[in-house]
């Protein structure tokens, strides 16, 4: 029987038992992730509904940006899942005295972790796998969709006769001409209390590079502007053509341009080095400046101290001498006061230190829930499913909070993706210390 057993502690452990556990393991996981899957993808669809499904789309559009969703729901599912699911399989395995009797047979629980880091590991990489290839491309085709779905809104709401209004815009069409609208008329206020009509014969419109904003192309243009409370009047001016900008009312936020998410994790490295090396070259700047400036006030200090005696006009030229210090100092402390930093490093580092972080909590929820589902005793996978929601909500609201402090402070984006972690595996060693010292079952 030697060759149906893998070395495992000091006892090793059989193919068939390790099967049965792996079985338990995977069809638990499964359930998890079904659960998990579901929950987080019909948030995407609460996410798109307003912005896409209220725009009436077309069902194509709607199912392939739903597609392109799928990504990050997969990656932000996995981990969960391992968590659920590993906590569901102990906690049965113990409920039904599995654990008591594998102990009997020499199989210690520490031998069945086994299987459980294996499995949370193979988790972690599909993860990140996810994480590092599906989710950028996911996300590019998503905005190229997105881009085509606004432009194609954007035009149902300058249909004919229609009155819509953007902000402090107000865009009146008339008649459909072909592809474009006739009779335009746009009502504008300014902050200044001054207000402008503009009027055209036809219309047409487009959107910007970032999809961020709608052009109005316009020809045959008439503007009339008041001048406000300066008098009153007003002023009229014609143009051939005019072309219009102004914002979208309902975009998508993030997907209106680009981003580190659509990076993969080489990609990412690369634009860090390259954020880092650009940084680095503005504080030796500041640094030079800096020095410069010192350089300067001590040169002034040595040439205005040579002076021994005072000429005529002593006072004055002491006057001269105090402003020009004055001017050296006021200098140094302008080029020491400036300090370099770049914002959106500190989000491409996030991204990058997420992109490892999230699918490795699927290794780590492994750890944790081995030993915390054997101290469930009634219930089996109800108990352990319930603990895996908890937990779950607890590691997302830190995952949120730590990535909110890495945004708005100074704290480094590794500790910050990497604490929820680092705390998890905390718990899971402080369980295997207490649980040894209790003298429990787990030897």
């Amino acid at each position: 029987m030697a060759s149906d057993k893998i070395a495992g502690g000091s006892h090793g452990i059989p193919l068939t038992v390790l099967r049965y556990i792996a079985g338990e393991f995977l069809l638990s996981l499964g359930i998890s992730f079904l659960f998990f899957f579901v929950v987080f993808f019909v948030n995407q669809i609460l996410l798109l509904a307003e912005d896409i499904l209220a725009k009436n789309a077309p069902l194509a559009q709607t199912l392939l940006l739903l597609l392109y969703s799928l990504p990050s729901v997969v990656a932000i599912a996995f981990p969960f899942s391992a968590l659920a699911g590993a906590l569901m399989t102990s906690a049965r395995l113990n409920s039904d005295n599995e654990i008591l009797a594998f102990s009997s047979l020499g199989i210690s629980p520490k031998t069945l972790y086994t299987p459980f880091l294996v499995l949370g590991l193979a988790v972690s990489l599909l993860s990140f796998a996810a994480n590092d290839y599906l989710l950028p491309r996911g996300a590019r085709s998503f905005k190229k969709v997105y881009a085509d779905l606004v432009q194609a809104s954007a035009s149902i709401e300058l249909a004919p006769f229609s009155v819509k209004r953007y902000k402090d815009l107000v865009v009146v069409t008339g008649e459909k001409k072909g592809e474009e609208i006739g009779n335009i008329l746009l009502f504008e206020a300014a902050k200044d209390s001054r207000q402008s009509f503009i009027s055209a014969a036809t219309a047409s419109l487009s959107l910007d590079d970032e999809n961020s904003a709608a052009l109005i192309s316009m020809t045959d243009v008439m503007e009339h502007r008041t001048k406000g409370e300066e008098g009153g009047g007003f002023v009229v001016s014609s143009a051939e053509t005019l072309l219009y900008r102004f914002t979208l009312r309902e975009p998508i936020i993030g997907y209106s341009s680009s981003g580190p998410y659509e990076l993969s994790t080489k990609e990412l490295s690369l634009a860090i080095e390259k954020k880092r090396g650009s940084l680095q070259r503005r504080i030796d700047d500041a640094q030079r400046q800096g020095s410069t400036a010192r350089s300067e006030l001590l040169s002034r200090y040595q040439r205005e101290s040579s002076i021994s005696a005072p000429r005529n006009g002593g006072d004055g030229n002491k006057k001269t001498s105090e402003s020009s210090l004055a001017r050296g100092l006021s200098s140094l402390d302008q080029a020491l006061s400036i300090r370099p930093k770049d914002r959106s490093l500190q989000l491409y580092e996030l991204e990058y230190n997420k992109k490892f972080a999230i699918p490795a909590a699927g290794f780590f929820f492994s750890l944790l829930a081995f030993p915390l589902g054997l101290g469930t005793k009634r219930s089996g996978r109800t108990a352990g499913f319930g603990v895996a929601l908890i937990l779950s909500t607890l590691y997302w609201g830190l995952l949120f909070a730590g990535q909110t402090l890495g945004l708005r402070s100074e704290i480094a984006p590794g500790l910050a993706m990497w604490a929820p972690n680092a705390l998890v595996l905390s718990m899971a060693a402080l369980l295997w210390f207490l649980r040894k010292r209790g003298n429990r079952r787990i030897v």
